[in-house]
């Protein structure tokens, strides 16, 4: 797919989906729910529909309408039997399913695709395991596919380890109501990503269950809780958001995105602060953010909390004459590509010279050149090249459907820019 630049600034407003990452925690939610549950205003994309299928296989009864999901059951209703689950390439489907699969009667078998089996998972396996799960790995230590045997946990107290992904905090979260003395969990070295676990404790919150944050960093969630509420309202996806907040950057557009929590938990809020210390400027309304184009400069930014902007990040600072550095990368090295080799191949190819360490990418941006983008099967490298697509003529984009995974409707907001 060639991209065709904007002929000029523009001042436009769109309206984006719903959180992936709301729409895959609330749907775990409501099956860990008594009675039916609504979630209005979802994401569906090949992450949340390889949910939706995985709760389906186990019985539970799930309606999709255009603008909200209906859950019906929940665990009481599965019946015990052998299951086989498909998680595709989503991490977090993989992950939460993991968790709850652990509470599920009968024999289950979580499976995935090439990439996503080579995606970290064994720490979290150990965790259910000291908690009494029986887990076994089909093929490799550490890989998909794995067979749970069990049905209960028994545990109320475990440590995990925090430094590769906090999906896996999440899951023990999310499930924690069904443990019979309460769950403390004890995070072991630094916590990465840790807005999205925040996320994480405010969807349960939302639903009922209190988690509280120690001194020391633990999660403690006491017993006798339960998820009680029936009817959910799915926030605007500011990871989806961040691409066009870019492009208002980039081309020095207003551009104003609908559906949008100012004061929402999402970890890719967090891009707007980035965008407004670059000097860029962002107004908050009530369900609505205008972010206001200026200059585009070079920035020292830890992108830890905030690591799928990075790639939208590293393509701006392509454009901004001098040096940025961007530290916390480490975890895009384990995602549906490594992320960070993925990047200085395809800026390498714009004419832009990069370099990076472990944990830190660095771009020493100016005048880049169009180029055809390879996107590894990667949504977030097609959506953060098409950004440059709308100020550099040339830039073209293969693969450009690997935006299903995410944000099916992409190239249909890209589009309404013009």
């Amino acid at each position: 797919m060639q991209i065709t630049p904007l002929n000029g600034p523009v001042s436009k407003t769109i309206s984006i989906p719903g959180s992936k990452s709301h729409t895959n925690r609330l749907l775990i939610i409501a099956a860990l729910t008594e009675g039916s549950v609504c979630l209005e205003r979802p994401l569906y994309s090949e992450d949340t529909l390889a949910m939706i299928e995985s709760l389906k296989t186990l019985g539970l009864r799930i309606e999709t309408n255009p603008d909200r999901i209906i859950v019906h059951g929940d665990l009481r209703s599965i019946d015990t039997k052998h299951y086989e689950l498909f998680a595709h390439d989503s991490g977090t489907t993989v992950r939460f399913l993991l968790a709850l699969l652990c509470l599920v009667p009968g024999t289950k078998t979580l499976k995935g695709n090439k990439r996503l089996s080579e995606r970290p998972i064994h720490d979290l396996v150990e965790a259910l395991r000291k908690l009494g799960a029986i887990i076994e790995y089909v093929h490799e230590k550490g890989q998909l596919p794995i067979k749970i045997l069990s049905s209960q946990l028994s545990g109320s107290s475990v440590e995990l380890k925090g430094d590769l992904s906090s999906q896996f905090c999440s899951a023990l979260l999310l499930i924690s109501p069904y443990f019979a003395c309460g769950l403390t969990i004890n995070p072991i070295g630094k916590e990465i990503s840790k807005p999205y676990i925040d996320m994480t404790l405010s969807c349960m919150k939302e639903g009922g269950v209190e988690a509280l944050q120690l001194e020391n960093g633990s999660y403690f969630i006491s017993a006798h809780q339960s998820y009680k509420k029936k009817h959910y309202a799915i926030e605007g996806d500011f990871s989806s958001a961040g691409y066009f907040f870019a492009i208002a950057a980039l081309t020095k557009s207003k551009i104003t995105i609908n559906h949008l929590n100012p004061s929402s938990s999402q970890a890719d809020r967090n891009f707007l602060y980035i965008l407004e210390k670059m000097g860029h400027r962002a107004t908050y309304f009530k369900n609505s953010v205008r972010l206001e184009g200026k200059e585009l400069i070079p920035l020292d930014i830890d992108m830890e909390n905030c690591p799928d902007q990075v790639m939208t990040m590293a393509v701006l600072a392509a454009f901004a004459h001098g040096k940025t550095s961007i530290s916390g990368v480490r975890s895009l090295r384990l995602k549906e590509t490594e992320r960070v080799a993925a990047l200085k191949r395809e800026l390498g190819k714009m004419g832009v010279r990069t370099e990076d360490s472990h944990d830190t990418l660095s771009i020493y941006g100016g005048s880049p050149h169009a180029a055809e983008i390879d996107t590894y099967g990667d949504h977030r490298i097609a959506m953060a090249f098409a950004v440059a697509g709308l100020h550099l003529p040339g830039i073209i984009i293969h693969h450009p459907e690997v935006v299903n995974k995410t944000f099916p409707t992409f190239w249909t907001c890209f589009e309404a820019l013009k």
